[in-house]
């Protein structure tokens, strides 16, 4: 069969896609949904798995106990304004480490308002807020296990030598 000479084959040029603006606004609005789900899980299911409490901020703690304590709770917290050289042998509870005495003191503070006994030690130019020191390492562990009734957390053993 032989083609009619006059007439050649018209290529359809294709319009550009117009749906460009929809591809970018339904990638917006998945990576919005994986960060609310990643939120979500984050504070539903990992949070409750590891201890965390997001409800509870130690900024309010500081400020409640500040607030809740009288003046016969501070006649019986023993001052802890001394700073001393390294512990002797033994296992402490350790609070915190600080750069500065005055932000150990304010945790040492808190601690006693708590009714837990502390010291101030510093170490290579750190200030640590610890327990008094105990001697072997069963007392300490069931310490930790009494200090954990009292909503205290970021707590664990040192071992001085």
């Amino acid at each position: 069969m032989v083609k009619p000479a006059g007439r050649r084959k018209v290529r359809k040029r294709k319009a550009k896609s117009e749906n460009s603006g929809v591809k970018l606004s339904a990638i917006a609005v998945i990576m919005l949904v994986a960060v609310f789900l990643g939120f979500l899980t984050a504070r539903f299911v990992i949070g409750p798995v590891i201890g965390y409490n997001a409800d509870e901020s130690e900024i309010k703690l500081a400020e409640e106990d500040k607030n809740a304590q009288t003046d016969e709770d501070v006649s019986e917290i023993k001052e802890t304004t001394d700073v001393s050289a390294a512990p002797s042998e033994g296992y402490a509870l350790q609070f915190g480490a600080f750069s500065t005495k005055e932000a150990a003191q304010s945790l040492a503070d808190i601690l006693n308002s708590k009714g837990i006994k502390t010291e101030i030690v510093e170490i290579d130019s750190v200030f640590k807020v610890i327990s008094p020191v105990i001697d072997n390492k069963d007392d300490a562990v069931s310490a930790l296990n009494d200090i954990k009734d009292k909503d205290v957390t970021d707590v664990f053993i040192a071992s001085f030598q």
